[in-house]
């Protein structure tokens, strides 16, 4: 019984570590490099991304740095479901939760936090375009907007569930 509390602790700790980033809107990219040395590269237009597959709370998904002339403008973590169903609807709802909770102990009261329909809407029961399921905002922390969200998108038939974790500096104009 030991071992296993052990085991949660040590892997709760690990979940809470790993959700905030390290990085921080401004830096170089051999800094970042140097705090995920397994982060991969990759070059789009003027632009280099970084990027590692990372879990957060059972759910895989991917962590981006993207930088602009040396520098870092956005940092992202994203993860898509296809596979439309009420069980990946609430693990992805519950996900966001816990993030969302473990974001407020490290940054505070959220600026804005919007709950949307936290209820699983089967499409293919009852038709619909998607919807916003919850959110939370934090303006300026250490100079960064931070946002996490799900939300349930659909159009034209085809839909996607979509866990979402994005920093700008705190002057991006486009954070909505």
């Amino acid at each position: 019984m030991r071992y296993f509390l052990l085991f949660v602790i040590i892997n709760l700790f690990y979940s809470i570590s790993v959700t905030q980033t390290k990085a921080i809107i401004g830096m170089k990219i051999e800094e970042v490099q140097k705090l995920y040395p397994q982060a991969q590269p990759s070059t789009y237009e003027n632009t280099i991304t970084l990027s590692f597959k990372d879990t957060l709370y059972n759910l895989p998904g991917e962590w981006g740095y993207r930088f602009k002339n040396n520098a870092l403008e956005w940092i992202h973590f994203d993860k898509y479901i296809d596979e439309i169903e009420k069980l990946n609807f609430d693990k992805c709802l519950k996900t966001t939760e816990m993030l969302i909770t473990d974001y407020t102990k490290s940054f505070g009261k959220p600026d804005t936090t919007i709950i949307g329909d936290t209820t699983f809407i089967d499409p293919y029961k009852k038709h619909h375009w998607g919807y916003d399921v919850i959110e939370a905002r934090w303006n300026n922390y250490k100079g960064m907007k931070v946002k996490v969200e799900f939300t349930f998108m659909g159009g034209k038939g085809e839909y996607h569930f979509l866990v979402n974790i994005n920093y700008f500096d705190k002057n991006y104009p486009y954070f909505d």
